[in-house]
């Protein structure tokens, strides 16, 4: 298997080699992406709760604490909407801001997928257009024609143009994974600073 792998590589032609490079790079982002997405994503829920329980017993401080404990910009997000020194209204911007720059954290890298996903199959074709361009090559220098005489330069057109396809799909299937998972969980953030919001201004005005 490993041999057949290594002979189709050396086939492919020199386009296989950033196509390597960006494979490698697609799933180097995707491990990173889905370690950040299983640690963050839980911790957030947890915090959340706690918090939550905290401002219903009346404990703003004991909610801050909590934040606090928390890194940044974990911390800074929950702390903003839980800032009972401002105004409800500036209160909802500070928040905002610090939703946005979670969001980026939660997105970050990801448009280099994108970018693989769409390069991927262009590089793939052109690998299968110098293949052909071999394989004619091939029948003009030596004057004859058959599927012998060009099946080098085919076969390298059809590896090529296959691994560009292969590394576009996981790019592009990953790219759309993380795009979703990012967008609901900061959709779900966003509900949940509202609730903190409205929860730690009304402990203040009563």
């Amino acid at each position: 298997m490993g041999s057949n792998l290594t002979t189709m590589f050396v086939t492919g032609g020199w386009v296989m080699w950033p196509l390597l490079l960006l494979s490698i790079l697609t799933w180097a982002i995707a491990l990173e992406r889905t370690f950040v997405f299983l640690t963050l994503r839980p911790k957030m829920r947890k915090l959340t709760q706690s918090i939550i329980q905290s401002l219903q017993a009346g404990d703003v401080a004991a909610a801050r604490q909590l934040c606090l404990a928390q890194t940044p910009p974990l911390s800074e997000v929950f702390l903003s909407a839980l800032d009972t020194q401002k105004s409800k209204e500036l209160a909802e911007r500070s928040t905002d801001r610090n939703r946005a720059r979670l969001q980026a954290m939660f997105k970050k890298n990801l448009w280099i997928l994108g970018t693989i996903g769409s390069a991927s199959p262009f590089i793939g074709l052109l690998g299968t257009v110098v293949g052909i361009v071999r394989a004619f090559n091939d029948m003009s220098e030596k004057g004859a024609g058959g599927f012998s005489v060009v099946a080098g330069g085919i076969s390298e057109a059809l590896i090529a143009t296959a691994a560009g396809l292969i590394v576009a799909i996981i790019a592009v299937m990953a790219y759309n994974i993380f795009v979703n998972s990012a967008n609901t969980t900061v959709l779900q953030l966003k509900l949940t600073l509202d609730e903190l919001l409205d929860l730690s201004h009304e402990k203040r005005t009563v």
